[in-house]
């Protein structure tokens, strides 16, 4: 039994009365049977490959953004990385990261120091993590510009590195949507210059303006074409406030779906398919989720 074999290796901890609720950011769903706390990286790994072994339902949630989880209870282990310590550092030419820090804060960090490094990261939630899995960026680019390798924990519990050009990096995408693995920290080139405080600034609170932060919800919703942006075709729909049930398109911005009224995971979804219904039928536009679903 996983937690017996978590406590008996001594490995974190479990907890058994939390839900989706309590750690995605649109603050909807189920219960969740094990809500896994991972020690450490050496536990991670340990854990990781009793699960895989045991065959054992499971996911990986970081900082809960992008993320949906269903209103049936979970049955299986929800592995939380959010836990897990933040570390950064400059060796020669080169930062290391792992990949439970927040992407803002890591902006933030290194444009202090003059590193742009991570000037594609400002505005952006999550963990980094989350963000190599699906190669997030803004106005300055992408993650993986400035990206040298990945360190991750493969099926059997191993850390493994891959080089950047190994990952099939592309628009919201990367090699890891394709097989088993936990990223836990990445190295970068050091970029050095300087981001205009007031420029960091503005893109923060045109973020802040154009995005319903006081509203939970999980980031943009669909991926953008490469012809129209995600919100553009939401907008031609006209359901710009549009509501189901307490789950709603948000009048500030047409891809983010925000949870008004205590908003249960089914309505949530219920309103994402309506909406690639529509598109598809008449607009003749498909609509691709840029969100994950667990269940």
């Amino acid at each position: 039994m996983f937690e017996n074999f978590v406590y008996e290796n001594c490995l974190g901890k479990i907890e058994k009365d939390k839900s989706f609720k309590d750690i995605t950011t649109i603050k909807a769903g189920g219960k969740i049977k094990y809500l896994y706390y991972p020690k450490d990286i050496s536990s991670l790994m340990k854990a990781y490959e009793y699960i895989i072994k045991n065959n054992l339902k499971y996911n990986i949630i970081g900082n809960g953004s992008n993320v949906l989880g269903f209103d049936d209870e979970y049955q299986g282990i929800i592995i939380y990385l959010k836990s897990l310590n933040e570390e950064y550092k400059i060796i020669d030419d080169k930062i290391f990261v792992t990949a439970f820090i927040s992407s803002t804060k890591l902006a933030s960090i290194f444009s202090k120091e003059g590193i742009t490094t991570f000037k594609s990261l400002i505005g952006i939630p999550g963990l980094l993590g989350g963000a190599i899995y699906n190669n997030c960026g803004n106005q300055y680019g992408a993650i993986s510009d400035n990206l040298l390798d990945v360190t991750y924990i493969d099926s059997h519990g191993n850390l493994i590195v891959r080089r950047r050009d190994e990952l099939d990096f592309s628009y919201r995408h990367s090699t890891f949507h394709n097989f088993e693995g936990i990223i836990i920290g990445a190295n970068f080139r050091v970029i050095k210059g300087e981001i205009d405080e007031d420029v960091y600034k503005r893109i923060l609170n045109d973020r802040k303006l154009a995005q319903p932060i006081e509203n939970p919800n999980m980031g943009s919703i669909f991926k953008n074409n490469r012809l129209f942006p995600a919100w553009r075709v939401i907008d031609s729909l006209n359901m710009r406030g549009y509501e189901l049930n307490g789950a709603a398109v948000s009048m500030k911005h047409a891809n983010f779906i925000i949870n008004m009224k205590d908003a249960k995971s089914k309505d949530i979804f219920l309103l994402i398919n309506l909406i690639k219904e529509k598109a598809l039928n008449e607009l003749g536009v498909l609509l691709e989720e840029e969100i994950k679903y667990i269940y």
